[in-house]
């Protein structure tokens, strides 16, 4: 079946990445060929909303995505760290990746920045918006309560292994 799009970028923090992400990864990969995670604030961690490192989450996200199985296109990785200046933060990305024809993001910010620039974006449906949330993920593992059940099952252990992280961060 022939995909709509070569190369998509699905841009996130993933702090951590949840069945939300899943769901719209999935759906990006039903529309491409070839997905670009791009993990962004990658110059920050050890606090409140960024607790966990880029190539923690990397890891985390690479351990989901593999035991669903349910994203049908080839992905790869890409750490972005934030500009000041949003043309600087695009010709980043684009320079790491110049065949991007379409972005998958829900953020204002985002949205804006490719859209100036000509490049398709595509918001995904929200996915169960009121229980997947990073922010309450990361409450939900300080104070100690589930949320395994959040996540997709294949990167539970991963994160669980870094769960102090996410506790200690202010």
């Amino acid at each position: 079946m022939k995909k709509r799009f070569d190369v998509g970028l699905f841009m996130g923090r993933f702090q951590p990445f949840h069945k939300g992400h899943l769901h719209a990864l999935e759906f990006a990969s039903s529309l491409c060929r070839h997905i670009v995670i791009g993990v962004g604030s990658s110059q920050e961690d050890g606090t409140a909303s960024n607790p966990l490192p880029s190539e923690k989450r990397i890891r985390i996200i690479k351990a989901g995505i593999r035991k669903a199985r349910t994203v049908k296109a080839d992905v790869r990785f890409m750490e972005v760290p934030d500009f000041r200046d949003n043309d600087l933060w695009f010709r980043y990305i684009m320079g790491k990746e110049p065949g991007i024809s379409v972005v998958f993001s829900r953020n204002r910010l985002v949205k804006s920045i490719f859209r100036r620039h000509g490049i398709t974006v595509i918001s995904p449906e929200w996915h169960e918006r009121k229980r997947l949330s990073g922010a309450d993920i990361r409450k939900l593992i300080r104070s100690g309560m589930d949320w395994k059940e959040r996540v997709p099952e294949g990167e539970v252990k991963t994160l669980s292994r870094y769960e102090g992280m996410v506790k200690r961060a202010r």
